[in-house]
């Protein structure tokens, strides 16, 4: 078990593992920040995300 819930398998919302470098460009490149960032991996991620249904 991970720290959160975010670790391990892709999920219906969440990300699964992923590699940390991610969010640095995220939030250098792409102005993210923490609660971008946060409402992208558990709520926008996993196979919702990899479908092109997830909500806005």
């Amino acid at each position: 078990m991970g720290f959160s819930a975010l670790g391990g398998l892709m999920m219906g919302t969440r990300c699964g593992d992923l590699d940390p470098g991610i969010l640095l460009y995220l939030m250098n490149e792409k102005g993210y920040d923490t609660s971008k960032l946060e409402n992208l991996l558990n709520r926008r991620s996993g196979l919702i995300g990899v479908s092109g249904i997830a909500p806005t």
